[in-house]
């Protein structure tokens, strides 16, 4: 059994008490002063056991006590303060900290008890005075509010600690005039002037105009205070004060998909760093049937200052402006200009506005067609309320859109536009055109899709929306690359890196470098294509965008097998696979898992090459994709002909070309090709004729299918095609590389065909 005296570590919270002027009391009463340590026992130690508290040890006047927790700790010590306010001389200073203590022989002993106690005389008389550890803790408490005192002076403490002051519950602030402790000082620059030149360099870094920070925020989702019903409440308010926010200018705004991912437990300086932000924004909310009770707070994260705090009630009837207002007073908190109205609503109609968020709460959170239906319904609701809701008319397109229906997409969102421009709506205009040209996009119809896009970027830049117009810029670019047009999209796909560079979007940056990598590989710049996206890939490490991150990492492994370097394709791919099977991203692993079975088969591994398949298979089966299932049949089919077993790629690759029929699209040539030679080398029936029209479709046929041709057909020129093809792709290679990739299977078989009928 552990002996008593044996040292124990624990977390707590560590309250100092102090009676303000007792010295002086001593010295002119002592029995006075003796009895007014008896009143204190008295009336405090109730209070702290009715707060689980220990109490530990009385130091002179002062008392040192711990608690499990800071709330804990802080609701004793306001009893407290209220207990002792209207007693005479029992004027007391409270100091609280929280840390690890050494409890031993029934007293503590730590850096942070030490901290605890020269946190205590921060304290107003009457007052309470709490260290940053503590700050955090509560912070996310409506019932408390604090204000900022600065960086003490700690001799002999090793961590760097603030301090606060509690300014609800009534009780006083600190005034620094009446505090005898130190706060750190600011070092005079001029101290380090040792030389002419050290003074011209800091007179040019504090004097020369620098280039203006972007304001940026992490708007943290809404605490609802009330019943779980209300959470629509909470959810629509933050989801749509981010995007007037995000829309107003030049300001960064975290995403939505971002605050989702926080852990609220952690520090605001940790969650800042997390969010690539300045200032976040607490808030909280209590629907009550009149109404709501709100609160906010705007901090700068790092020194933990408040710059904004709102405490206020809104009648149900003015819901719909609390947005609106609330946003205005970031942006003018942060000194952020706008073109618009910030503080215009999307609705007059309060039952209006709460089916509204009702529905985009039930659309996000939906588990089935049936949540989908439901939201739907709540978005007509909206709308028979009040038909000027675009926000609602242009959600409810989205939402056909997404589940594929693009007919009746297209006509809401039609006439959400045709709307938007009667009543001069700009941000609906720019919503409407961007889902009209969404649809068109996503129909194939890329010049009518490049139209609205167009419009609704000139939408964007009229209002000075800064992440829309980044937004249209790349799905410009997106349009000129699915044509062809590699110049122009390259073109706008830099303006829109340069928008998110302006404001600081290091999420967007990495999208616009990937982005911009894949228009120079389609160009065959590989070298250049690497670049960037191994730039690309830099960044969301930085950030930790793990679903980013395998993208690049499988875009930087198609860029090494493009350079012949099979290895490092596989390592970039297996890489990527790791990320996803983490996110459980079955989508992405069916993709590094198909191309790292394909590289495996260029290389010749077949067994390996199955291996990858066969996993690839039970994904895609998962995901229900029968079109990636009937590929997978064609890729065991090219495995077990290169085997020589026939049969089993016959099999595979009749299953791969019913599936293609049934899905109503035509065989593919290279499933076609390898079809027919099997069943030549088996003597099965076949017909060549079937093949020429798939032929005359191909627009680049590979070297391996050219190869399959030149068996089946006994044509030589697509021999010698295949051959050509090997030779390019092999001088383009460094030396070692050539060399292996022309010993790969395939490429040895065509080059040693070719010399023996030349």
């Amino acid at each position: 059994m552990e002996s008593p005296d044996t040292p124990t570590r624990k977390l707590a919270a560590i309250m100092f008490t102090d009676i303000a002027g007792y010295t002086k009391l001593s010295s002119t009463d002592d029995t006075k002063a003796a009895k007014l340590l008896n009143t204190q026992r008295d009336l405090l130690k109730p209070i702290v056991e009715k707060y689980g508290g220990s109490w530990l040890k009385e130091i002179g006047d002062g008392l040192l006590i711990t608690f499990k927790g800071a709330t804990s700790a802080l609701e004793c010590a306001i009893e407290i303060q209220k207990t002792t306010k209207d007693i005479d001389d029992l004027n007391l200073r409270i100091g609280i900290h929280q840390g690890e203590i050494i409890e031993q022989k029934g007293d503590v002993i730590g850096d942070d008890v030490n901290v605890a106690s020269r946190i205590e005389p921060f304290s107003a008389i009457g007052g309470i005075a709490v260290s940053d550890k503590v700050q955090r803790d509560i912070s996310s408490n409506p019932k408390f509010t604090t204000k900022y005192i600065g960086k003490p002076q700690l001799k002999g403490v090793q961590q760097k600690v603030e301090v606060y002051c509690i300014t609800s519950h009534g009780l006083p602030e600190t005034k620094l005039s009446d505090v005898s402790a130190k706060l750190e000082k600011k070092t005079s620059w001029f101290r380090y002037a040792v030389s002419a030149v050290a003074v011209v360099a800091l007179l040019t870094y504090y004097f020369i105009p620098k280039e203006k920070e972007v304001p940026s925020i992490g708007i943290l989702m809404m605490e609802n205070l009330g019943i779980e019903d209300d959470n629509f409440w909470s959810r629509g308010i933050t989801e749509d004060l981010i995007i007037k926010v995000a829309g107003a200018g030049l300001i960064r705004v975290a995403p939505m998909k971002e605050i989702l991912e926080i852990d609220v437990q952690k520090s605001f300086e940790e969650i800042a760093k997390k969010l690539r932000v300045k200032y976040l924004l607490t808030s909280s909310m209590h629907k009550k049937e009149e109404g709501f009770d709100l609160r906010c707070q705007l901090i700068e994260a790092e020194s933990g200052v408040s710059t904004y705090a709102k405490k206020w009630s809104e009648s149900i009837d003015n819901s719909p402006t609390i947005v609106g207002n609330l946003a205005n007073d970031i942006l003018k908190t942060l000194k952020v200009s706008s073109k618009q109205d910030i503080t215009e609503a999307t609705t007059t109609n309060t039952e209006a506005y709460e089916f509204y968020l009702k529905a985009k709460y039930k659309n996000e959170k939906h588990e089935n067609m049936e949540d989908t239906e439901i939201a739907r319904g709540l978005l007509r609701k909206a709308i028979e309320l009040d038909d000027n809701l675009l926000a609602a008319k242009n959600y409810l397109g989205y939402i056909y859109y997404q589940t594929g229906d693009y007919d009746k997409g297209m006509e809401i969102y039609t006439s959400a536009l045709k709307q938007a421009e009667e009543l001069g709506d700009k941000y609906g205009i720019g919503n409407s055109l961007n889902g009209i040209g969404i649809i068109h996009k996503n129909r194939g119809d890329y010049d009518k899709a490049l139209d609205y896009y167009e419009r609704s970027f000139a939408i964007k830049e009229e209002i000075g929306d800064k992440r829309g117009i980044g937004a249209s810029l790349n799905n410009i670019g997106n349009i000129h690359k699915n044509r062809g047009d590699y110049d122009k999209a390259l073109d706008y796909y830099e303006r829109s890196f340069a928008i998110k560079e302006e404001i600081g979007d290091k999420r967007g940056i990495g999208f616009s470098l990937n982005n911009i990598g894949n228009i120079y590989e389609v160009r065959g710049d590989l070298d250049k294509a690497l670049d960037y996206f191994k730039r690309s890939l830099a960044i969301r490490e930085e950030i930790g965008d793990k679903r980013g991150i395998g993208a690049s990492l499988n875009n930087i492994g198609i860029v090494y097998r493009n350079k012949g370097d099979y290895d490092k394709a596989i390592d970039y791919y297996g890489r990527s696979l790791k990320i996803y099977e983490e996110l459980d991203n079955k989508l992405g692993m069916g993709t590094s898992l198909l191309r790292i079975g394909w590289i495996y088969y260029l290389m010749g591994e077949l067994t390996k090459a199955i291996e990858y398949y066969d996993k690839e298979l039970s994904v895609r089966k998962e995901l229900k994709d029968e079109n990636r299932i009937a590929n997978i049949y064609n890729n065991y089919g090219l495995v077990y002909l290169q085997q020589n077993d026939f049969n089993k790629a016959l099999e595979n690759l009749e299953k791969s070309a019913t599936m293609q029929v049934e899905l109503d699209s035509s065989i593919a040539l290279e499933t076609a090709s390898h079809l027919f030679l099997s069943k030549k080398i088996l003597g099965k029936e076949y017909n060549n004729e079937e093949i020429y029209p798939l032929i005359k479709e191909g627009e680049e046929i590979e070297y391996y299918i050219n190869y399959a041709l030149f068996k089946l057909l006994e044509n030589t020129s697509y021999l010698e095609t295949a051959y050509n093809q090997i030779q390019e792709k092999a001088d383009a290679m460094e030396d070692e590389l050539r060399i292996k990739f022309l010993n790969y299977p395939i490429s040895k078989a065509i080059v040693e065909e070719w010399e023996k009928n030349n």
